[in-house]
């Protein structure tokens, strides 16, 4: 039965992702026999969400989905255990029982591999570790004795425990290979039970976010059940993260081999397209909470700030979270200093040229050009030497130009927004350049700043 609930899964989806979604959904409904795909995507291009979404749309069109979030398990347990317990977990409340079978025959194979070395070693003969492939191995493996005495014959006991360490690892093969694949068909009968179809669709997320270590393990571990018949996983990954931590622990593939191609059968791509990014952050910066403009013109409105911002994310190649950070900074400059005229574009291009540097340049908001040096130089004169520029006319036109065609929106601003304690009948560059200049790149700066200092900083990666 398909879950109608269902129909709004992509309610919230500002990236364009509910097309990909489709197209997804259509290539899954396709295969016919164990996939594992991975869909690939850096740190805060959306992949959580497209993850639930995604699975609701799976599950609207009559697919078994089972999600797994490895973030949240136990680290410090079996990732295999941690993977069918998810299996489990997904069954109906009658049928739990039968999801028990499949988790013991993957703690027999935990069991046997981690004991072997230790106890198994310590047992005279090799006989009855070839009795672990029956019902009660883990009993036996738990209850072998401690070696007696002291072993005196180094190569006849060395003899023993080649014996066993063999012997340990044919148990383990026997539940790899037979106990294991016939419990998990269990399973996924249980699962698939009164569905549409046979397949079981497990989607893991947050592999990427585990200690190193359990990222690994996780994907070695898991080899053990992604090839079996009716199950199609789909891994949400940074792949460029994790081929980094086995480069770490394994060394450079021969090749420029990938290590992903080792459990992965298809990789796809997810990254929303331009267009669609840069939507998604011109909706989330119109919410910017500007209480007092800089000035009544358009130019000072929250609607450009929101334009530049979506403009700056896609040119600065930032991803959705790094630029929700952001525009977080300029949201709270905005709260906290709501008390006075703000230019709301110019924090938000001030908030990106501190991430970015070398990609943020004038040109995106030309009237960023007015600071103190520039107002200084171009009025050649110190700010309370005023004389001159009443009675100077040679230079009027040329500054005036300047002026006009930068930022013109600079010269209609309240008569406060002006450093002009004296009242004088300045000339519209030299408002811009001696009465403003001065202090309006240094005052945003301040509240940037300010905020910039109380605000926890997070790694942005």
């Amino acid at each position: 039965m398909k879950d109608t609930s269902a129909e709004d899964a992509w309610e919230n989806d500002r990236l364009g992702y509910e097309e990909i979604g489709h197209a997804f959904t259509n290539l899954v409904q396709s295969i016919d026999t164990e996939k594992v795909i991975s869909i690939e995507a850096g740190f805060g291009r959306g992949k959580t969400f497209f993850r639930k979404a995604w699975a609701k749309q799976l599950k609207s069109a009559g697919e078994v989905v089972v999600e797994v979030d490895v973030q949240q398990s136990d680290h410090s347990g079996d990732p295999v255990i941690t993977l069918l317990g998810a299996l489990v977990d997904a069954l109906p409340k009658g049928e739990k029982g039968k999801g028990k079978k499949a988790l013991e025959s993957a703690r027999k194979v935990g069991a046997i591999g981690a004991r072997a070395l230790t106890r198994a070693m310590l047992k005279s003969g090799a006989d009855e570790v070839f009795e672990a492939i029956t019902d009660s191995a883990i009993d036996q493996l738990e209850d072998f004795d401690a070696l007696d005495g002291v072993i005196k014959d180094v190569g006849s006991e060395m003899s023993k425990v080649a014996g066993q360490l063999i012997a340990s690892q044919m148990a383990a093969e026997r539940v790899r290979k037979t106990e294991l694949p016939e419990q998990l068909e269990v399973l996924r009968a249980a699962l698939v039970e009164g569905a549409e179809n046979e397949r079981v669709v497990v989607i893991i997320d947050e592999l990427d976010r585990c200690h190193p270590e359990y990222a690994i393990s996780f994907l070695e571990a898991t080899k053990l059940i992604f090839g079996q018949s009716g199950f199609v996983f789909c891994l949400m990954v940074n792949a460029d993260y994790l081929e980094s931590l086995a480069r770490h622990r394994f060394g450079v593939a021969k090749e420029d081999e990938k290590y992903l191609d080792k459990f992965v059968d298809i990789r796809l791509k997810l990254d929303p397209e331009p267009e669609a990014f840069k939507t998604a952050v011109y909706e989330l910066a119109c919410d910017l909470p500007l209480k007092i403009p800089y000035g009544e013109n358009e130019a000072f409105s929250v609607d450009r700030a929101a334009e530049l911002a979506s403009i700056l994310a896609v040119e600065c190649g930032l991803s959705m979270r790094k630029t929700k950070r952001i525009l977080l900074k300029v949201e709270v400059a905005l709260r906290c200093y709501a008390d006075r005229p703000l230019d709301a574009p110019l924090l938000v291009f001030m908030a990106f040229k501190d991430e970015s540097p070398s990609k943020v340049k004038q040109a995106h908001l030309p009237r960023s050009f007015l600071t103190p040096e520039e107002g200084e130089a171009q009025s050649g004169q110190k700010e309370n030497d005023i004389s001159r520029f009443e009675d100077e006319r040679l230079a009027d036109g040329r500054k005036n130009s300047v002026v006009r065609e930068k930022a013109p929106e600079l010269l209609d601003l309240p008569a406060d927004r002006y450093f002009n304690p004296e009242g004088n009948n300045y000339k519209p560059w030299a408002l811009a350049f001696i009465a403003l200049a001065p202090h309006y790149i240094p005052s945003h700066r301040s509240v940037l700043d300010g905020v910039a200092s109380v605000l926890v900083s997070e790694d942005l990666s």
